[in-house]
């Protein structure tokens, strides 16, 4: 979040990112060559298919069983969106790389002879050739995601490249009215794509690979380490944010293919931009913590959070004839609310409190996901702990929602229906917030990751709102209806 100055700086961001992009034996229908327990969405039977360069561990029979399945379900639907055309097989092999080691093998590769560094922390589809490379070092970047956030992050990634596959065959890449779609409308579509899979698998329909709710449920988390950095400007924007990213995956799972390869999709609006201003930039898109739980402004010009929130709301409540009491907050470790259960982040309606504990406020503000990279080895880490005032901020947003709930239509607030509903409010809230239409207090870039980290793992935690049976799905796409609809949809 920022109070508002213009960019001076000129410094290029060094992004670290998994490109998961697009950049001869046609592989034969999968045998299954016996089996493993499945666990963690892991494998419940193992699948024989070629790999060049196959490095035989587990993270290579991962790919394979991914591979053979996401072939078994492309075969079914790709004619339900080329026009009954029968899905054509991949032509240039499958390529399992060890970081930057190369073999005569992989020089093979088209993409990898251009540029043999190019698998490095990464995995892509090779337009050239039309193959599918991926980078197994458990150092790296898809094996720590794998270790961290479980195996289907492998078959996520993988079903994100076999999407790019699908785009190559239906012709996507190609110029259209002179210039190709934006990188950021190809990446994300792939991710509908993969989602579009990962509905298969959670309804138990593939052979070689499967995913239960909670496993999904990390799996999505970890794929927001996928995101872009946070852009200088419009040319760096490329494979799109977290939100953008997770919430194309989240359609593509509710809705299946012929969403992301109809109209609608083309029609999509995206949300990553650049940072504007200077301060904005040097401070990484985050206000210091005590600014974001104090209700008070710095000066007259100024807004804060709770400032805006309440105003949002009051004008909302005026538009349909209805009362708005203003919410306050309250820093406790001992609250007291007779009429609800209390946590150390909530909503209490008997005395229309937002209140929290310094601890646990604290820890949301230090609770993004993200990744650091050693230049010298080429070594990543992941952490959890990265700095986040919107995932902080989100939890004030939900808190008003619950109290939009409670004032204006004397619901409950501790149930399903209220968390499904805060989403969605909360997603009205911050795109008017992200819309540069708010005077002196806005969002910054980084600010829709940190609200989907905190849509995922924050709000439902036992110690703020609880889940409620919800399911980080749901709540993706009902704050994604409340961001794009706005309260009319919600």
């Amino acid at each position: 979040m920022t109070l508002n100055v213009r960019l001076l700086l000129a410094a290029a961001l060094v992004p670290l990112s998994l490109v998961l992009s697009a950049c001869d034996p046609s592989l034969p229908r999968p045998k299954s060559t016996g089996s493993a327990r499945g666990e963690g969405g892991d494998f419940t039977s193992n699948a024989a298919v070629r790999v060049v360069n196959d490095g035989r561990t587990r993270f290579d029979q991962q790919v394979k069983n991914a591979v053979a399945d996401l072939q078994e379900f492309w075969r079914e639907n790709y004619p339900k969106i080329s026009g009954g055309r029968a899905y054509p097989e991949l032509r240039g092999g499958i390529y399992s790389v060890d970081g930057t080691k190369m073999t005569a093998a992989l020089r093979r590769n088209a993409c990898l002879r251009r540029d043999p560094r190019g698998a490095a922390n990464n995995a892509f589809f090779c337009t050239v050739d039309d193959s599918v490379v991926y980078d197994r070092n458990t150092g790296h970047l898809v094996g720590q995601l794998a270790e961290k956030y479980g195996p289907f992050m492998i078959t996520a990634v993988i079903a994100h490249e076999w999407g790019h596959a699908i785009q190559q065959r239906l012709g996507i890449f190609e110029d259209n009215a002179g210039s190709p779609p934006p990188t950021i409308f190809t990446e994300t579509q792939a991710d509908c794509a993969a989602g579009a899979f990962i509905a298969t698998v959670q309804d138990g329909r593939t052979p070689h690979v499967t995913v239960d709710q909670q496993q999904l449920e990390t799996t999505l988390l970890g794929y927001l380490q996928v995101r872009d950095p946070p852009p200088l400007s419009t040319a760096q924007i490329s494979h799109g944010n977290g939100f953008d990213r997770l919430s194309a995956m989240a359609d593509g799972i509710a809705n299946g293919v012929g969403f992301c390869f109809g109209e609608e999709f083309e029609q999509r609006r995206f949300t990553e931009r650049p940072f504007t201003t200077e301060i904005d930039y040097l401070q990484r898109g985050n206000l210091p913590y005590a600014q974001i739980i104090d209700p008070t402004p710095d000066s007259p010009d100024q807004s804060t959070l709770q400032i805006e929130l309440n105003r949002f709301w009051a004008d909302a409540a005026r538009s349909a004839d209805k009362q708005w009491r203003d919410v306050s907050i309250d820093q406790t470790n001992d609250p007291t609310c007779p009429d609800a259960r209390t946590t150390e982040f909530n909503y209490c309606p008997g005395g229309n409190v937002v209140y929290f504990s310094d601890e646990f406020a604290r820890q949301a503000y230090n609770s993004l996901p993200d990744k650091r990279v050693d230049r010298a080895t080429g070594r990543l880490t992941l952490v959890d702990d990265a700095p986040a005032d919107y995932a902080l901020g989100m939890l004030f947003v939900y808190g008003w929602s619950m109290a939009v709930r409670a004032q204006l239509f004397r619901a409950p607030t501790e149930d399903r229906d209220a968390l499904l509903a805060a989403s969605c409010y909360s997603g009205a809230f911050t795109a008017a917030m992200n819309s540069g239409r708010s005077e002196g207090f806005q969002l910054s870039p980084p600010d829709m990751d940190e609200a989907t980290s905190a849509v995922i793992k924050l709000v439902p935690s036992p110690e703020a709102f609880g889940a409620h049976e919800t399911t980080a799905l749901q709540r993706i796409q009902r704050f994604t209806e409340g961001y794009f609809g706005g309260l009319a949809d919600c």
